[in-house]
């Protein structure tokens, strides 16, 4: 609980606030390796925080192969947003990549939240603002950057995500083969 505290305190919430905020954080889950914590069909009720370990976002192609969107690092929010605010089936899976710790809080928990706290709803204007500036800028880096500019890109602002995150997983975020991801640090070096 203190990890999430203090993550929601450098998020800017006093802290007050982050304690209220924390206490419907009141799930915890242990997932081992490669276990779902949401399926492409089902509805996102929860929203998750990850204290240990490592989930993919990862979607299913018409020719059956997993493409994966992102990898949500410890100390970071784990949520299908649309599926979340919408209350509709998500597209995608979120998966443990290695063995978890998270925190749930319930959709219900949250809203009550949401809807008596002024400073929830700041706190989860600013989240939102700031997963469409970081799509924006992934849908940019994708069309107009080539493969080498991107990976320094992520390397530059998500060095976390480039050293810890298995090269399979890194280069689908990349939009490239591992092949080509193994060329690229290589060039790096």
């Amino acid at each position: 609980m203190e990890f999430l505290l203090n993550t929601l305190q450098q998020g800017g919430l006093a802290p007050d606030q982050a304690h209220r905020l924390a206490a419907i954080f009141s799930e915890p889950v242990d997932l081992k390796k490669h276990q779902f914590l949401l399926k492409e069909q089902q509805i996102c009720n929860k929203l998750m925080f990850l204290t240990q370990g490592m989930c993919r976002y990862y979607y299913t192609s018409d020719n059956g192969d997993e493409v994966t969107r992102w990898v949500a690092l410890e100390g970071e929010f784990v949520v299908s947003f649309g599926s979340f605010i919408n209350q509709t089936p998500t597209l995608e899976n979120i998966q443990a990549i290695k063995p978890s710790k998270l925190l749930l809080a319930s959709k219900a928990d949250f809203d009550h939240l949401y809807h008596t706290e002024p400073f929830v709803k700041e706190f989860w204007r600013h989240s939102i603002e700031h997963y469409l500036v970081g799509i924006e800028a992934r849908v940019y880096s994708l069309i107009a950057l080539s493969a080498q500019k991107r990976y320094e890109q992520l390397k530059g602002q998500f060095p976390q995500l480039v050293n810890n995150v298995p090269d399979k997983y890194l280069a689908a975020i990349l939009g490239i083969k591992p092949r080509h991801l193994t060329r690229l640090r290589a060039d790096n070096l």
